[in-house]
């Protein structure tokens, strides 16, 4: 065990050494590998922080639940109960026809044309009104509580307003396509640049290979630096593309947050995302040792042929 752990602490040592005497190679191509897993992610960031602004919009859900003209009191504490015991309402409140016809009343003041309209309808035609807020915004919960709510005894008309759920929900299913089409892209890029880096290093150590053969090295032997040399350049390239990604989130939150606060919101992209830098670090890691596990065991079966 220890002639084994001793052999793998070995291995570490000599990639880590060889990275640092070619120091400038090695950050470029760790630059290249932090580009490359950037991209993906902050398309991947773009999207979820769209999809967790819908929280900053529930108003604009609003289901709006119109009463019978002959609804009464009793009716109207019946439907109130029902509302109550919902669990996708996130909130509700009721606007009796008195409080909605003075709020018309109030709005027409400034248009002679519509005030005039109203006095000559004589008496109120609005029915009482529940405006209810959902804990949901995806548009197929939205549609299936609407379609619940005017079932409901004593329910006139149920309107909702979630055609810009809808277009929002169908944007985000094709960035997540998007975003999963540039990934795999990406992913084979890497697998060939890191291929090709650890190929060159196996080319320039061809003659310590052969020898090492000759004296009775076995594969796993010769594989195991280079499967390192992959993986430490995954690990560099995934902190540096988390280093990249913090900068260009808080630059741009900046200017985000000018906006956000012109519309009295306090949105702003979310910077510490650990879930999403480990996924991005370990991802980086596996395509590393990947590539290098390719190259290495072609080169490892062309020496055989030799």
């Amino acid at each position: 065990m220890s002639n084994w752990l001793n052999h793998h602490l070995q291995a570490i040592k000599l990639v880590l050494f060889r990275m640092r005497n070619n120091a400038l190679s090695t950050f470029m191509i760790c630059l290249v590998i932090a580009v490359a897993m950037c991209l993906p992610s902050l398309f991947y960031m773009v999207v979820d922080n769209l999809s967790k602004l819908t929280d900053h919009m529930q108003s604009e859900t609003e289901i709006s639940l119109f009463l019978k003209q002959d609804a009464g009191k009793k009716t109207i504490a019946e439907i109130n109960t029902v509302l109550a015991k919902n669990a996708d309402i996130r909130e509700y409140h009721l606007v009796t026809k008195d409080q909605a016809w003075k709020q018309l009343q109030e709005k027409s003041k400034n248009n002679q044309d519509i005030s005039e309209a109203i006095n000559q309808l004589g008496k109120n035609p609005l029915p009482d009104a529940f405006f209810i807020q959902a804990k949901s915004a995806d548009p197929e919960a939205l549609e299936a509580l609407k379609d619940t709510l005017k079932d409901i005894p004593g329910v006139e008309q149920a309107i909702l307003n979630a055609d810009w759920a809808k277009r929002l929900a169908a944007l985000l299913s094709i960035g997540k396509k998007l975003i999963f089409i540039l990934a795999i892209l990406f992913a084979i890029v890497l697998l060939i640049i890191i291929g090709n880096t650890v190929r060159m290093q196996i080319l320039t150590q061809q003659d310590e290979i052969e020898v090492s053969y000759l004296i009775g090295a076995t594969s796993s032997f010769i594989r195991i630096p280079f499967l390192y040399a992959g993986a430490i350049y995954g690990l560099f390239g995934g902190l540096l593309s988390i280093l990249i990604m913090a900068g260009i989130i808080q630059t741009f939150n900046v200017s985000i947050m000018e906006i956000s606060h012109l519309y009295n919101s306090d949105f702003s992209l979310q910077i510490f995302n650990i879930g999403l830098y480990l996924a991005i670090t370990s991802a980086a890691v596996v395509i590393g040792w990947a590539g290098s596990y390719i190259a290495v065991s072609r080169a490892i079966s062309t020496f055989r042929l030799n």
